[in-house]
C-alpha cells in the first residue's frame, strides 16, 4: 500500500471563507491525500508548518499574507522571513510547495514592486502553480517569469447547496423593505476601490428611474473610500455596510434580479461564482476568467462601460433573466472541488 500524501493549506482562512474549507473537502475525498490546515502564525506559520506537521506538500492560496503589511516599513522586514522560510522548507525539510494565486497582480498593489519580487521568488520554488482558467495562462507566464509547462489548469468548484437557499423572491423583498415590483440590482461583497462601487452607483442614477433600487451589501475595508461612497447615495440606493451573515445571503440574492459587480480589476472572482450559485445573471467586466466563467451570458459583460450593460438590462424580461441565472448556475456542475485531487 501506497504511502499517502500529506498536505498542509497556507494560510488558514477565517470561518467566513468557504473556499479554503470546500477546497479541503474537496482534496480529503480523494484517500490518497491527508489534507489540513497548516499552522496560523503570520510570522513563521510556513517554518512551524513544515516542522510540526511533516508534510509531503504546502499549498499556498493567499500567500501576501506572509510578507505584507499596511505599513511600507513592516513589509521590508517581512520579505526576508518570507523568503527565508520558503527556501528552508523547500531545501531543508524537502517539502514541495505548490500555490493558487488568485489574481495575477494583487488587487491592492500599493507596493507592487514587492509583490511582484515576493510572487516571483514564490513562484521559481514552487513545484507547480495552478490557475482557474486557460485564459490567464498567457498573463501568468509573463507576470510570474514561469515556462507553461509549471501551470496546471484546474476550475474551482461552486457554492451550490453551500448556503442556505429556501426562501421566495417575495419573502426575500419583504425582509429588504423592496416594493415588489421594483427592480433589485445587487452588489454583494467587501467595499473596497477595486471593486468599482463608486462607478456602479454613478452609473445606476443615470441609467435608472425609481422603478429600481441598487443594494449595495458588504463590509467595509477601506474607510476613506467608504466615505465617497455615502455621499454619493441617494433614496434608490440601500446600503448595508456590514458582513452578511451565511444564512442572509439568501435574502439579498433572491430580492434582486441581476447582481452588478463592476471591477475596476479582476482575474477570477468567488462573487461571480457566489452569484451564479444562486442562479443569477451577472454583469461584470469581460475580463480574465469571467469572459470564460459567464460565457452563456456575454451579451451582460461590457468591454468599456458599465452603463452598455445597463442598457440591455433595461431591454431584458424578468423571464429572460431568470432562465440566465438558470444558465449560470447549471454551468457551475461541470466544475467540481475534487478535481484539484487529480494534481497531486
Amino acid at each position: 500500500m501506497k504511502k499517502p500524501i500529506k498536505i498542509s493549506c497556507l494560510p488558514v482562512a477565517s470561518i467566513q471563507n468557504p473556499y479554503q474549507f470546500l477546497m479541503m473537502k474537496g482534496l480529503e475525498a480523494d484517500p490518497r491525500l491527508i489534507v489540513k490546515n497548516g499552522i496560523d502564525d503570520r510570522f513563521f506559520g510556513i517554518l512551524r508548518t513544515a516542522v510540526l506537521q511533516k508534510p509531503d506538500y504546502i499549498h499556498f492560496d493567499w500567500e501576501t499574507s506572509y510578507y505584507y503589511r499596511r505599513s511600507l516599513w513592516m513589509t521590508l522586514l517581512n520579505v526576508p522571513f518570507f523568503m527565508f522560510q520558503v527556501y528552508i522548507v523547500r531545501f531543508i525539510f524537502n517539502c514541495k510547495l505548490v500555490w493558487t494565486p488568485h489574481n495575477i497582480i494583487p488587487h491592492d498593489s500599493k507596493y507592487l514592486k514587492i509583490h511582484r519580487v515576493c510572487r516571483r521568488f514564490l513562484a521559481k520554488n514552487t513545484k507547480w502553480i495552478r490557475l482557474f482558467s486557460r485564459i490567464s495562462l498567457p498573463a501568468a507566464v509573463a507576470e510570474l517569469k514561469c515556462k507553461e509547462s509549471k501551470f496546471k489548469i484546474i476550475p474551482e468548484g461552486s457554492y451550490v447547496d453551500y448556503y442556505p437557499n429556501k426562501i421566495s423572491r417575495s419573502e426575500a423583498k419583504i425582509f429588504l423593505n423592496i416594493p415588489e415590483d421594483i427592480m433589485v440590482l445587487l452588489y454583494m461583497g467587501f467595499i473596497k476601490p477595486y471593486k468599482g462601487i463608486d462607478n456602479l452607483i454613478d452609473c445606476f442614477k443615470k441609467s435608472f428611474d425609481a422603478r429600481a433600487t441598487l443594494v449595495i451589501a458588504g463590509k467595509v475595508m477601506d474607510p476613506d473610500y467608504f466615505e465617497t461612497i455615502k455621499k454619493s447615495l441617494n433614496e434608490q440606493i440601500v446600503l448595508f455596510d456590514r458582513f452578511i451573515e451565511n444564512g442572509e445571503l439568501q435574502y439579498f440574492f433572491n430580492a434582486a434580479d441581476v447582481v452588478a459587480l463592476p471591477f475596476k480589476k479582476i482575474e477570477n472572482s468567488g462573487s461571480v461564482i457566489l452569484a451564479m450559485s444562486f442562479k443569477k445573471a451577472v454583469i461584470a467586466p469581460a475580463m480574465g476568467v469571467l469572459k470564460e466563467r459567464l460565457a452563456n451570458q456575454e451579451k451582460l459583460l461590457y468591454a468599456e462601460s458599465l452603463e452598455e450593460s445597463f442598457e440591455i438590462l433595461k431591454n431584458m424580461t424578468v423571464t429572460e433573466l431568470i432562465e440566465t441565472g438558470e444558465k449560470n448556475s447549471r454551468e457551475l456542475h461541470k466544475f467540481n472541488w475534487t478535481d484539484f485531487a487529480k494534481a497531486f
